[in-house]
């Protein structure tokens, strides 16, 4: 046990004397320090050479026997040597015994990079076998994870990303939960932590067991995070939030049902996907964990700050897996065709967050952990997915042909909203955005509003831009390019242009009947205001100097804020006549 004041910041890590091969100890569970190294204590089943592993590094005592899963994963080897060092991460299901704790040095010193060209992939390591019982929708539990924290993003200071507004009226969290109800998945879990009270508000209002429909047995149920007298630190990822309502039995639906698979997915992406097409893929390759894959144009994505798969081009088998790659390390993962000489007209297959993960996997890979020391985290992306991969666990991928996109920041949720109206505003990979509220054959669900309807006095002018129910727009307005939420009040002559608006609950909310939230004759151009903000007449708010980054915010949480080139007009915030920004 460590002593003195490391005490506090690390668990007892617990090891066995070094064991012989072959020799049978006592089951345990494993747990990852501050230093990223994994500990196990013994387990009852047959041992190869002990060693020590540490999460995302090729660290070891003796060579490990079999194959391993690494973020550092390479896609070939074109030796023995190389072959043994391909990956890196020993899986949590496989037994990990010491009789001494050893430092890893870093990741960039453990695994040389040995990039080679995509077109040398390794071998399969089994066949293809469809599942011999194969899971039925009925038997699904959807976990959507909406708990991550997001400091920098001046929208998220008082609630979590996934209660974002989207489209005017639907929130970011509708999406994933739409996507669930219309692929008849019954029991959805919503997992929270971070500034959970609007979400917590919103989703507890929107999903009522009515929206399953009439005689069916459905719920959303919200799980906010929780501590412990053994953990008494908020979850530290993704998996790790996953990891403690499995243990605690949060996870189980009505009379201790357990689901044979568990459907993960982000309450912060948008897209529109029927999750029946992924259990079928599931299905039909026998997996143990599917993936939800987007294939992208290289030239069209940040790939650098994603996790993108190795897949075989041949089947749907993942052999690879690799999270935020260096621009170097892309040769290696991309998929080009043989007339292609451009890195950036190559594809290469996204990890959208989606995975589906038999309930053996999730339960070997997750349910074993026994803690997650303070100061590090543990997440799917980054940690489960390489060392499934490495413990030989069968992994298929389920490529989605839609519109995709991850709100990780301020400016891909400005784009995303903006790119409903006008689709060729911002960058290629927009273009299907305005699909997304598109509810002729799948419908959206979020909180119904008694409303009157928008309404326009006088003459204006709108181009490509989305008017929420209760707005009232003025004379000589002219708005282009922009999303109007619910109850904005525009007085006459005022001018908006690529401007979000998030608008307010009800009708005169706060500024009354005859005060409008935009005063005559203001100019806004690429601002986002948020709600209860009133600006005075004749207030002009572009950014005309083409500032990146400031910040301007009183005692009271008022003022304004310009993160990337964007205006954001703080909740609450009233702008004297004429003031420009």
């Amino acid at each position: 046990r460590r002593t003195g004041t490391q005490s506090k910041m690390h668990a007892t890590m617990r090891h066995a004397p070094a064991v012989a091969v072959g020799q049978a100890v006592t089951r345990g569970r494993p747990r990852l320090s501050t230093n990223r190294n994994w500990t196990m204590v013994p387990c009852a089943r047959p041992l190869k050479t002990a060693r020590v592993v540490r999460l995302g590094s090729f660290s070891d005592l003796s060579k490990p026997a079999g194959q391993a899963g690494s973020r550092k994963f390479f896609n070939s080897a074109s030796s023995e040597a190389d072959a043994a060092r391909k990956v890196s991460v020993s899986a949590i299901s496989e037994p990990v015994v010491s009789d001494q704790t050893r430092v890893s040095p870093s990741v960039d010193e453990d695994v040389p990079r040995n990039l080679r060209p995509s077109s040398v992939v390794p071998e399969r390591r089994r066949r293809v076998n469809p599942a011999p019982n194969p899971v039925t929708m009925d038997n699904v539990g959807a976990v959507v994870l909406a708990g991550g924290a997001d400091s920098n993003n001046p929208l998220t200071r008082s609630q979590a990303r996934a209660a974002l507004r989207f489209g005017a009226t639907y929130r970011l969290i509708d999406f994933p939960i739409a996507n669930c109800i219309n692929s008849k998945v019954r029991r959805v879990f919503v997992l929270t932590q971070w500034n959970s009270h609007t979400l917590n508000q919103h989703v507890n209002s929107a999903y009522p067991p009515e929206v399953f429909g009439f005689g069916e047995q459905g719920s959303v149920d919200v799980l906010p995070s929780n501590q412990t007298v053994r953990e008494k630190s908020w979850s530290l990822g993704s998996a790790d939030c996953v990891r403690r309502h499995l243990q605690s039995g949060a996870l189980k639906g009505p009379g201790q049902w357990e689901p044979e698979a568990y459907l993960l997915l982000s309450g912060e992406a948008l897209y529109r996907m029927d999750y029946q097409d992924m259990l079928k893929t599931h299905n039909e390759t026998g997996a143990d964990i599917t993936i939800g894959v987007s294939k992208q144009r290289l030239g069209d994505v940040d790939a650098t700050n994603l996790g993108i798969c190795s897949v075989y081009t041949d089947d749907t088998q993942v052999y690879g897996f690799r999270e935020k790659p260096k621009p170097d390390e892309l040769r290696e993962l991309a998929q080009c065709e043989k007339n292609v000489s451009d890195l950036n007209d190559c594809h290469v297959h996204v990890n959208m967050g989606v995975y589906i993960f038999s309930r053996r996997a999730m339960k070997e890979l997750v349910g074993v952990i026994e803690h997650i020391d303070e100061g590090t985290s543990v997440d799917f992306g980054r940690d489960i997915i390489p060392m499934a991969i490495g413990s030989n666990y069968q992994i298929h991928a389920h490529e989605h042909g839609g519109f995709w996109q991850p709100i990780r920041n301020l400016r891909e949720w400005y784009e995303s909203n903006l790119s409903i109206c006008s689709p060729d505003l911002f960058r290629k990979m927009y273009a299907g955005a305005s699909a997304l509220i598109d509810v002729s054959k799948d419908q959206v669900f979020t909180v119904p509003r008694t409303l009157p309807p928008a309404r326009f006095t006088g003459v204006s002018d709108c181009e490509s831009s989305l008017i929420s129910d209760g707005v009232v727009v003025a004379n000589g307005c002219r708005i282009k390019d922009s999303v109007v939420g619910p109850c904005v009040v525009f007085g006459e002559d005022v001018s908006v242009e690529r401007v979000i608006f998030n608008g307010h609950p009800e009708m005169a909310h706060i500024h009354g009947n005859d005060v409008p939230d935009v005063g005559r004759g203001s100019v806004l151009l690429g601002c986002v205001v948020q709600s209860d903000v009133l600006i005075g007449a004749g207030c002009v708010l572009t950014n005309k100097k083409g500032v990146k980054k400031a910040e301007v915010v009183d005692e009271n949480g008022h003022g304004y804020i310009i993160e990337n080139g964007l205006i954001t007009i703080l909740e609450g915030t009233v702008l004297e006549a004429g003031t420009v920004i």
